[in-house]
């Protein structure tokens, strides 16, 4: 009689972050974050702390990784994906905002973040390594497109 398989581990993880813009002109930038190894491009996240809403988490770690403060304008959407470390299956989601810059010059966060740079929306697609990330990108042109630069918050 063979013995019977153990359940596999479930780690559940929760993550926040966003996709921070810029408004200069009737354009829009926004601050991607680079790793070298492998080299990755995206946007800044990070976890979300016990007892953090994930709105400050998602803030808080945009200023960690970019040095960048930034105000939340609305959610754009949740990622859950699955992945496998050390032989332990993770649930992940991650809480994204659209975000107003607020200030700051960009500085990445030693030891996590390579690079940091804005980059025009419209290019955002092209560059980000991540399909979902990529999709969170075309649903913030769809708000920039709906809604004036006044109606998000920014100073025109």
């Amino acid at each position: 009689m063979s013995k019977p398989r153990r359940p596999p581990r479930i780690k559940h993880e929760r993550s926040a972050g966003g996709l921070v813009l810029k408004h200069d002109d009737d354009a829009y930038e926004g601050l991607i974050i680079g790793r070298m190894m492998p080299r990755i491009w995206s946007l800044p996240k990070g976890h979300v702390e016990p007892n953090e809403g994930a709105e400050d988490a998602a803030t808080r770690e945009v200023l960690e990784e970019t040095g960048i403060s930034a105000a939340i304008i609305e959610k754009l959407a949740d990622i859950r994906y699955w992945f496998y470390r050390n032989r332990v299956k993770h649930s992940k989601i991650v809480h994204f905002y659209l975000m107003r810059y607020k200030g700051g010059e960009p500085v990445p966060q030693v030891g996590e973040v390579d690079e940091t740079t804005w980059l025009p929306l419209e290019k955002l697609p092209t560059v980000l390594t991540h399909l979902n990330e990529r999709r969170l990108v075309q649903l913030a042109q769809t708000f920039v497109e709906e809604k004036s630069a006044t109606e998000l918050g920014f100073k025109t």
